[in-house]
């Protein structure tokens, strides 16, 4: 894995130093939350350095389709596939580049929300090599400067002493509604129940599997987004971030 200079200004506390906190804005949430939107648009503002650690595993699961070696197509295996994938994974080159993702020079930037990569990203995501080998990157990135990163374990695993931590949420139909018109917007007619189930299912598997499991931190403001316009939802991250309030969190989940 190998990622290109950071955009971003370098600053102190960067990931990896010991002690205090760093300069991320660490937003986690389950899909279909807003998280890429609200995280893009809030990067601008800030003037920070957007990561959108989605695509990353999107991506790398678009590489094992690629491979022929995705969950799905390893269920047969003795190991279920781990060693073919592991062997796909050694030569990924993931570049990660403003609104940009190239796997091995190539750009997969336009593949990484077919209903293909869909299916099969929750269960890459879910695997401990796969999820390794991200954080490693991830932790590189963030390395350079400031930077606002979205996922789901990003303000509980991945940057555990990020200044600021948010959980964005919103019913599960709104999260199906959202999700509907963006595939509209795309010219792909798809049924809103289905994608309902969809997400219903990828919020069982990723608040279920081993490592790093979809959860609120402690200290993570909470934000259900349902009913809320972007704009607005960006406004009151805003405002938490530059003020520096404290957070007030629901109970963890």
């Amino acid at each position: 894995m190998t990622r290109p200079p950071s955009e971003a200004a370098s600053t102190p506390g960067a990931a990896g130093q010991p002690g205090g906190s760093i300069e991320v804005v660490a937003i986690d949430g389950p899909s279909g939350a807003g998280k890429s939107t609200v995280a893009r648009l809030l990067a601008q503002k800030l003037g920070y350095q957007y990561l959108d650690t989605g695509a990353m595993y999107r991506a790398i699961t678009w590489h094992l389709l690629q491979s022929g070696c995705a969950p799905a197509e390893c269920a047969g295996d003795a190991d279920q596939g781990h060693a073919r994938m592991r062997a796909a994974l050694a030569e990924a080159r993931l570049d990660v580049r403003p609104g940009r993702y190239l796997l091995n020079g190539r750009d997969v930037t336009a593949h990484l929300r077919t209903r293909e990569v869909e299916s099969q990203v929750s269960a890459v995501s879910a695997l401990p090599f796969v999820r390794a080998a991200m954080r490693d990157l991830q932790r590189a990135v963030a390395a350079g400067g400031r930077i606002v990163a979205e996922g789901r374990d990003m303000g509980s695993v991945v940057f555990p002493q990020a200044r600021w931590k948010i959980y964005l949420d919103a019913a599960a139909s709104e999260r199906a509604r959202r999700r509907s018109r963006d595939f509209a917007s795309q010219g792909r007619e798809v049924e809103e129940a289905l994608v309902l189930e969809e997400i219903l299912v990828r919020d069982r598997l990723d608040s279920t599997r081993s490592d790093a499991p979809l959860r609120q931190a402690a200290d993570a403001l909470y934000l259900d987004s349902t009913g809320l316009t972007t704009e607005a939802v960006v406004e009151r991250l805003l405002a938490f971030v530059r003020t520096g309030a404290p957070a007030r969190p629901r109970e963890a989940r």
